[in-house]
């Protein structure tokens, strides 16, 4: 695994770190719409 963190750039780990987030922020999102949708059954 070290290996291949030394090997990757700065802009490499902007884009992992950016879709990290972006699935991470996503996963909460639709956690968070399930949650209110259990709460609010229309």
């Amino acid at each position: 695994m070290n290996k291949l963190m030394s090997k990757m750039n700065s802009s490499q780990w902007f884009i992992v770190l950016w879709l990290v987030g972006f699935l991470g922020l996503a996963f909460i999102a639709g956690l968070f719409r399930f949650l209110l949708y259990l709460a609010y059954p229309s």
